[in-house]
């Protein structure tokens, strides 16, 4: 009976795994199927959508992405500013529609249908997968008699057969043609229908919802395509901020076996099918008189960007006096809010951004005022937002604190600027104070609140800054959670690995020619080499300059064969990848790209070296490292910024034109002494769409006093290491320095220090390059919803994402997903994937599911595989392998060709130990 019940069991597991696997790689293969008409679409679009119809004739359109691209082909119509409007004969037209300008063209015409198959289609044919035939039956409108329908019919008829003959690889999908689908259905793919549910009333240019007897009359059409084996496309509009509505619209026509999409009436939004896409995307609006260098501006990029990545949202910086978006363009279908970041006064047209923020509102976009509104606070300004002012005329001061939220303080106790202005709400029906202030005559202020359309804070009120040090004084993160409605789902993650902080170490080369104090005839290289690099065996990008030890760079005295010897002996080692800190290591990027001279003091002065040029900088130097120092079969990887870091934009987009990772920037320097976010470095910057990765932590530059002493001060670094993971994990470890730390006694005992606390920690190590990739990955990575789980496609670089709280991914119905791990201290769950770019995420509701699964591993899943009865894992470790896995008491494991561990039991966990680095092979089955 026993056996009876284990093989019941073991049967009952493998049906579990196939029935499930199967179902959830079908809902995730359905085709999305997306229309965009006009130009610069979504870069969401390309990753997201599996067909995407695209105007051909529009702009920008032709970007990298899985997509499959279809052009967007008008045969019935045609408007005067398409392009071929000028090819048009007169004898074509034969109508005219006035409800969207177009002329009315005769498919029946033989000459019309050569020139679209012979002159239109061939411009797209090597860029379109498909074609997407819209205004098929557009000849009704101008139809007098049975006959004269029946001829263009055969038009039509004769137009697709003739279309499939010359692009049989072609897919082809028309837009209604209900009358001619019999005679077609073998030349096509699909049938797009417009309007099931709602659609437009093009009267009134607005939505409306579609009656029964309008459905009732469609379905039977549209099941008779559907059962014939053709895709079905069904396209409702609704207006872009009624997103719940699209989503429950989307499975409602779902349910009825066709393929939903769901925009706006322009076709100009990411729209809804089977997935709704989770917006990720932040615009972030600053002035750049008050933030002239936008690396330097500690407030809108450092302080907003910040919280807005911790939550997986990508910033995007915009001066809001010169590069406002223009008041027509849509943002609430890719924009998750608005940060307003702009003082008092520093807007310079108040009423023209007063009018394009309330729009923006209107059209369901969450925004947040910080530090104030930008325009003066005035009635005529405010009451648009709900708000309004009042005169004190009591210039006093004498204000009183009588209510405080809970999340104020954060940082700084509120500090109150306000004399004689009082703000209220006037309408606002979600209005909730965090701060109200009293005067002596019992009038009330409120310069903190959120409000049905997100939220304000006046300065000092929502930050505080005192000798040069800004803090918030609202709890920034239920500020942005709260203000934003940030909606629960999995957050990309690039501090974590398989359940472990990442380590890496990065060294610019700076130094690299130093003496040793103690040691003067050996080089600070050398001692790097063999006292850390060697030593510490995490993974180092290490990078040199060019110009202090080549032949022809600035110190021609210095024994360079030497010195390259060394450089290669550190380039050979296998924990080492090879990056390049330029040839002369210039130090303000932006003065001596616009001068475009070599200017004392700002460069190493190499002999006829006049002419400052970037390529001879970023690509010449890796040119010399490549030639000279590499060792056969490794190559460059990295480009690390040198000076002040701040790069032009060409600089940044030099790098990704050619191939390399860029890093470097950043001012991580938060400490037990100045504990606040401001210190705390976004991801990077964006820089004319070239993201610019920063530096996770500060170098032992930042914490000696630019190497004035004292020299044993990095050692601090390990605060902002700490202070970074608890309560929330902010940032890996960074070990970030320059080969003169070993020159002197103190840096060198220090940078022990350092290494020795980040060896004790459980991390997983990876290379610098490997960090910078899975920022990328972050920045691009697409998250959908479907009503019960996330649809993630990224480049397989970052494979963690952070829940809150305690949550279990089900583990049959989930891909990619190869474990998971609930962290108490920081009471988040971090959830670790494979390296396939493509995952569906469900949380299991039933409790915790009998599969094995890794709990933490210091290393890389490069492969993972789910087999009928168990698992096949591919890992990668680059120091000794630690890995734990959970669920395995009913399950064998195969560790393959490795021998070289031992296994232990930690409470419910089994422990694998190796002893050393390397590939892992495991298999494991379940029984």
């Amino acid at each position: 009976m026993y056996k009876f019940k284990q093989f019941f069991k073991l049967a009952l597991f493998i049906l579990i795994i196939i029935l499930n696997s199967q179902s959830t790689a079908q809902g995730i293969d359905k085709k999305f199927v997306c229309f965009y008409y006009h130009d610069n679409p979504p870069s969401e679009m390309y990753s997201l959508c599996s067909w995407l119809v695209l105007n051909p004739n529009n702009k920008n359109i032709y970007k990298k992405g899985s997509s499959k691209l279809f052009a967007y082909v008008s045969i019935g119509e045609i408007s005067r500013d398409n392009p071929f409007f000028k090819n048009i004969k007169k004898e074509w037209i034969v109508g005219e529609n006035k409800n969207w300008n177009t002329v009315i063209l005769d498919i029946s015409n033989p000459e019309y249908r050569e020139f679209l198959i012979n002159t239109v289609l061939p411009k797209y044919n090597n860029r379109f997968y498909g074609f997407f035939f819209d205004t098929v039956d557009s000849y009704n409108m101008i139809t007098k008699n049975s006959d004269q329908k029946e001829e263009y019919e055969r038009g039509l008829t004769e137009f697709f057969k003739k279309v499939k003959e010359k692009y049989p690889d072609k897919r082809i999908i028309i837009n209604r043609g209900f009358e001619v689908f019999d005679d077609v259905k073998d030349y096509i793919d699909g049938v797009a229908v417009e309007s099931l549910y709602y659609g437009l009333d093009l009267k009134n240019n607005s939505y409306r919802k579609i009656t029964e007897q309008e459905r009732n009359w469609l379905l039977p059409i549209l099941n008779k395509i559907k059962n014939n084996g053709k895709m079905v496309i069904v396209i409702d509009y609704l207006p872009p901020k009624e997103r719940k509505k699209a989503l429950e619209d989307a499975k409602r026509i779902e349910k009825l076996g066709f393929t939903p999409y769901i925009t706006n009436k322009e076709v100009n939004i990411i729209g809804t099918s089977y997935y709704q896409l989770i917006r990720r995307k932040i615009l972030i609006l600053y002035d750049k008189r008050s933030c002239p260098v936008l690396m330097e501006c500690g407030s809108a990029h450092y302080m907003a960007s910040l919280i807005a990545e911790y939550y997986g949202y990508a910033p995007y910086m915009v001066e809001v006096n010169t590069e406002l978006p223009p008041e027509e363009d849509i943002l609430v279908d890719e924009y998750a809010g608005i940060i307003s970041w702009v003082n008092v006064n520093e807007v310079e047209n108040p009423q023209r951004y007063i009018k394009w923020i309330t729009k923006k509102i209107k059209e369901g976009n969450r925004v947040l005022f910080i530090d104030g509104f930008g325009f003066p606070l005035n009635n005529d300004y405010l009451k648009p937002l709900g708000l309004m002012v009042s005169t004190n005329n009591d210039n006093s001061g004498n204000f009183k604190i009588i209510y405080k939220d809970k999340n104020v303080g954060f940082e700084s106790e509120p500090f109150l600027e306000l004399k004689d202005i009082l703000i209220h709400n006037l309408s606002n029906k979600n209005f909730k104070p965090l701060l109200v202030w009293e005067n002596q005559k019992g009038q009330k202020t409120v310069p903190l609140a959120l409000t049905d359309w997100g939220g304000y804070g006046l300065y000092g009120n929502s930050t505080f800054t005192i000798y040069d040090r800004s803090m918030w004084v609202v709890n920034p993160f239920y500020f942005f959670k709260k203000g934003l409605n940030i909606p629960y789902y999995p957050i990309p993650d690039t501090t974590t690995k398989n359940g472990r902080r990442i380590l890496f170490a990065h060294i610019d080369g700076d130094g690299f020619i130093e003496p040793l104090e103690y040691e003067p005839k050996k080089f600070s290289a050398e001692s790097i080499r063999d006292e850390f690099i060697k030593k510490y065996k995490i993974p180092h990008t290490v990078s040199i300059i060019e110009g202090e030890i080549a032949p022809w760079g600035a110190y021609p005295k210095l024994p360079h064969d030497r010195l390259e010897r060394i450089a290669r002996s550190i380039f050979a080692l296998d924990n080492v990848e090879i990056a390049s800190h330029s040839f002369t290591h210039p130090l303000k990027w932006m003065y001596v790209f616009k001068s475009g001279k070599i200017v004392k003091g700002y460069n190493l002065p190499v002999k006829d070296y006049k002419v400052f040029d970037l390529k001879r900088e970023i690509l010449g130097s890796i040119e010399y490292i490549n030639k000279r120092l590499a060792p056969e079969g490794k190559r460059t990887k990295v480009f690390l910024w040198t000076g002040d870091c701040n790069p032009p934009w060409q600089g940044v987009k030099l790098c990704y034109d050619n191939g390399l990772l860029n890093m470097n920037g950043g001012d991580t320097g938060i400490s037990k002494m100045e504990p606040y976010l401001s210190l705390v470095s976004p991801l990077g910057i964006d820089k004319h769409g070239y993201f610019q990765v920063y530096a996770p932590f500060q170098n032992e530059n930042y914490y000696t006093n630019e190497w004035k002493g004292p020299y044993f001060a990095f050692r601090n670094v390990i605060q902002a290491f700490e202070l970074t993971e608890y309560p929330r994990r902010l940032k890996p470890i960074d070990i970030y320095y320059h080969f003169y730390s070993a020159s002197k006694y103190a840096s060198k005992k220090a940078l022990d220090d350092v290494y020795k606390w980040a060896m004790k920690q459980e991390t997983t190590p990876i290379f610098g390059s490997e960090y910078i990739k899975s920022v990328l990955d972050f920045r691009n990575m697409v998250i959908a919803y479907d009503g019960k789980g996330w649809l993630l496609k990224g480049s397989g670089d970052l494979t963690t994402l952070r829940f809150k709280g305690n949550v279990k991914p089900d583990l049959i119905k989930s891909k990619g997903v190869v474990g998971y791990k609930y962290d108490p201290r920081q009471k988040v769950t971090y959830v670790h994937l494979d390296s396939s770019g493509e995952y569906y995420i469900i949380l299991s509701h039933k409790g915790e599911k009998p599969l094995p699964y890794i709990y933490d591993f210091n290393g890389i899943v490069r492969k993972f595989q789910r087999e009928e009865n168990g698992y096949k894992y591919r890992l990668e470790s680059y120091v000794p392998a630690q890995i734990r896995f959970a669920g395995l008491d009913r399950c064998y494991i195969n560790i393959l060709e490795r021998k070289d561990y031992k296994k232990e039991k930690d409470k419910n966990l089994t422990v694998f130990k190796f002893k050393n680095s390397g590939v892992i092979n495991i298999e494991i089955y379940c029984r």
